[in-house]
């Protein structure tokens, strides 16, 4: 009995002492793989062209420059891709916040014929890619029909502005719209239904109710689905290449960021080192904007995944 206590103290001790040891690595490779390029962009994007060549030069440069960043800020117009960035990623996010915030609350409370099959075609969304829709996408939005306007003018080329994310954004669509419904639908279900109870007794109807009850008590997680809807809007390349190719983002200037900084730099392969540096700075300067609003917000948005993993 006293050899099987010892092999089972023995056990857990040595359970006991791996599990930090295991804990640790996997946390150090997390960190490596999401810091790593960061830390590398960084040290890039401010070294001077004559650190470039210098093979001790490794992490820290000896001689800061913005000659990067002024290079690629001309070359890309980075004040006009920052302000179609701001407006369609603020904008859409804003109204994609609330439009879902509605659908979510309807499926969640609300009994109507059909509402399983739309639901499930709401979740087929979040599988089917952007590319598949796109074309239509595009020519919906390129003859574009208002009413009562088109009756005069016809149809409304919309391409090349902010309107084609709004709008898709204010009607409960767009990218991701089916995941934040999703999330919106599982946070109402939890909530308790005596609190909508007690609001009608008081006089309020299905609209007051969720105005005055439901979004107040759904702040967290309107900011994490704004979050998500603000970041994946502010990436995205595939959907701004086509309905803004005049008007690009600076998720859509950095696509094309090696070959601009490669013309930039004259061309040929005695400039790859450059060619990296120029490279470095837009790609920081393009998720620059995204650092700061995490920074800044990091703390309620932290607090809002956890109250949604809690709720849903």
């Amino acid at each position: 009995m006293t050899g099987i206590r010892w092999k089972v103290v023995g056990k857990k001790a040595v359970q006991k002492g791996l599990w930090p040891l295991i804990r640790f690595f996997i946390l150090f490779g997390i960190c490596f793989l999401l810091v790593y390029p960061l830390l590398f962009m960084i040290s890039s994007a401010f070294r001077s062209q004559e650190d470039l060549w210098d093979p001790s030069v490794v992490w820290i440069t000896r001689h800061f420059s913005l000659e990067h960043f002024k290079a690629m800020m001309e070359f890309i117009d980075f004040p006009e891709a920052l302000r179609n960035s701001i407006l369609i990623s603020v904008g859409t996010a804003l109204l994609q916040t609330g439009s879902c915030a509605m659908v979510g609350y309807g499926f969640a409370r609300f009994r109507f014929k059909g509402r399983e099959g739309l639901f499930v075609l709401v979740l087929l969304t979040i599988i089917v890619p952007q590319q598949t829709i796109l074309n239509p996408i595009f020519m919906m939005f390129r003859f574009f029909h208002i009413p009562v306007v088109s009756l005069f003018t016809g149809s409304v080329n919309l391409l090349n502005t902010p309107f084609p994310y709004w709008i898709q954004g204010l009607l409960g669509s767009g990218i991701r719209a089916g995941l934040f419904i999703f999330i919106y639908r599982q946070f109402f279900r939890g909530m308790p239904q005596e609190l909508e109870e007690a609001a009608m007794i008081d006089g309020c109807n299905a609209y007051s109710t969720f105005l005055r009850i439901m979004l107040p008590s759904s702040v967290m997680i309107m900011v994490t689905v704004f979050m998500f809807s603000l970041v994946w809007h502010w990436n995205d390349t595939v959907t701004a290449g086509v309905l803004s190719a005049n008007s690009k983002t600076l998720a859509v200037a950095l696509t094309n960021l090696r070959e601009m900084a490669y013309y930039m730099t004259g061309g040929g392969d005695e400039n790859p080192m450059l060619t990296q540096a120029r490279v470095q700075a837009g790609a920081l300067l393009a998720i620059l904007p995204m650092l700061i609003v995490f920074a800044l917000g990091q703390k309620t948005f932290t607090e809002s995944v956890e109250r949604t993993g809690i709720v849903g």
